[in-house]
């Protein structure tokens, strides 16, 4: 991914210093006119101003915030939707699948060499085609569909991330303020948008599937009791009418409204999104190879190599724990739990509470974490996710108690809000000067927890399932305790001072894209340090966390 770190003053350089140089720098004579570099018909002026990059930001969030209340509406329903053969978790197993193995190629060539706005804009094509196979719901579209749909994914979520880094140095030097605090404050901005977007896919999801059959017999409490909740099983509750798939008309009705607001989303980043300044984006990739046999081979033998850290190895379990537990929530509570006793058309309804919880707990874990650390609402989070999976374990579900359905999964995102980002500043953490091949391990093993859940969601009974996300969890943990001890064991703080934000730079690192910057959503305080064996004066400056 492009560095964002590569051109930032020294730490100990004012505001008003940076801005002067900036402007020192604007009017310094140019050799050539600025064009962009995502070939756009009108070409974009290198010295954006700040109200323009600030809207870019919002413009962004916007169509994400679009695409992703029409794929997360109907991600949620592939389990319920597609029962037939197990469609609908072998076809999102098969996405995830992509996903991960496009990250590791695709994102760096692509914004090389389409450019960041047109990365993203074709990106959501993929998923509105995606969408329109759910449609026509057989395995000669869903298939192709899904692999696209990864593929999109991968270089929409990467380019995104790439973008805002880019705009953040730029806004920050044009203000006189901290790079590193304005894209947390662009991040921040973009999460607040993202994370409300299952709230508004489950309202259109079950207001359009919200047709109960009339006129059929109900099976009975104690029936479902044997079909549903741990004791779905393959084959099982053949006769549960809840289980039926909805008309052909509702189903192109949901697909057609989804498909729609893809579209809005898909037009509203063609438009109204600017290019990167060509000189904006060269400055990123001035040290990078222009040959892509290179740039796949080194992206690759990065990520690879970076295995062989002992931390990183030991994250593995509960960076794959990550991605199974919102598979387990999202395909096996929805289908064993949700649909089968209440309905599919109460699947939106019942994730509303969950998903207003996970947004809540998203805004609010960082400003907790600065005042707690990491581990310790690491710890919080295996207690709410131990307490989701052993309150399924025992709870019998009641159709005469449809409230449960919608309070237990607050449990899991509560967890899951801190899971994901928090797993994100660890990553950082635990490796300041390899960030890019840190966070490509930690996107692959990610992704690879959501294709093991969905792979063996069709031959194994729901209990079966949470037993083995419950083992996963335990052994996550633990390991996660290993790398605490030794973190902590092998950081000696010396200076102890509150920071708004914290950087690491190691003078030896060649390739910058590898600094580590975190905002202030996760700064703790600095000192120097021994860690993993290099001397303290191998850096200018380290950051110790609380962790």
């Amino acid at each position: 991914m492009p560095s964002f770190e590569k051109d930032l003053p020294p730490l100990d350089q004012k505001p008003v210093e940076m801005a002067q140089q900036k402007e020192t720098e604007k009017n310094a004579p140019s050799d050539s006119d600025s064009t962009s570099d995502d070939h756009s018909v009108k070409p974009v002026a290198s010295d954006m101003t700040e109200k323009r990059i600030f809207k870019n930001v919002l413009v962004i969030c916007t169509f994400f915030f679009l695409n992703f209340i029409s794929y997360g509406g109907l991600a949620s329903l592939q389990s319920s939707l597609h029962l037939e053969e197990g469609m609908g978790v072998i076809t999102s197993a098969i996405g995830f699948a992509s996903l991960a193995l496009s990250c590791l190629l695709l994102p760096k060539i692509a914004m090389r060499f389409v450019g960041h706005k047109w990365v993203m804009s074709i990106s959501l094509i993929g998923y509105i085609f995606w969408m329109a196979a759910n449609g026509y719901a057989v395995w000669a579209t869903m298939i192709p569909a899904s692999i696209v749909c990864g593929m999109c994914g991968a270089t929409l979520w990467t380019t995104q991330g790439a973008y805002f880094a880019i705009m953040a140095k730029h806004y920050a030097a044009k203000k006189g303020q901290d790079p590193r605090a304005v894209t947390a404050l662009f991040f921040g901005i973009f999460f607040a948008f993202f994370r409300t977007t299952a709230v508004f896919g489950s309202i259109i999801s079950s207001t359009i599937l919200n047709q109960k059959p009339e006129n059929q017999t109900q099976p009975s409490n104690e029936q479902l009791s044997q079909w549903c909740g741990l004791n779905d099983c393959p084959n099982s509750g053949s006769n549960n009418t809840n289980l039926s798939s909805p008309s052909s008309t509702t189903l192109w009705t949901l697909v057609g409204v989804y498909i729609g607001i893809g579209v809005l989303a898909f037009i509203i980043s063609v438009v109204f999104v600017d290019a990167v300044p060509a000189d904006w984006a060269a400055a990123e990739y001035q040290n990078e190879s222009k040959d892509m046999g290179k740039m796949i081979a080194k992206s690759l033998m990065a990520t690879v190599l970076h295995m062989r850290h002992l931390r990183l190895l030991l994250l593995i379990p509960i960076t794959v724990y990550t991605g199974m537990e919102q598979t387990f929530r999202d395909a096996e509570y929805t289908k064993s739990f949700v649909s089968c006793f209440l309905g599919i058309w109460m699947i939106g309804w019942c994730l509303i509470p969950s998903s207003v919880v996970n947004a809540v707990a998203s805004l609010l874990g960082g400003r907790i974490m600065k005042y707690t650390g990491l581990f310790p609402m690491f710890c919080f989070a295996f207690c709410m996710d131990l307490a989701y999976q052993v309150t399924l374990i025992f709870w019998e579900p009641s159709v005469n108690e449809e409230h449960w359905f919608f309070l237990i999964p607050c449990l899991n995102t509560l967890a899951d809000a801190i899971w994901l980002a928090q797993m994100s500043a660890l990553y950082g953490i635990l490796f300041p000067t390899k960030f890019a091949a840190a966070f490509s391990n930690y996107n692959f093993w990610k992704s690879c927890g959501n294709i093991i859940e969905f792979a063996y969601s069709s031959y194994l009974c729901t209990s079966v399932k949470l037993y083995i996300l419950m083992g996963f969890l335990g052994l996550g943990m633990a390991l996660l305790i290993i790398v605490y001890v030794k973190y902590m064991r092998q950081t000696r703080p010396v200076e102890k001072q509150a920071l708004p934000s914290a950087t690491v730079v190691d003078n030896d690192v060649k390739d910058k894209q590898d600094v580590f910057t975190v905002g202030s959503e996760n700064a703790g305080f600095t000192g120097s340090a021994v860690m993993d064996g290099v001397e303290p004066s191998a850096y200018e400056t380290v950051s110790i966390y609380r962790l």
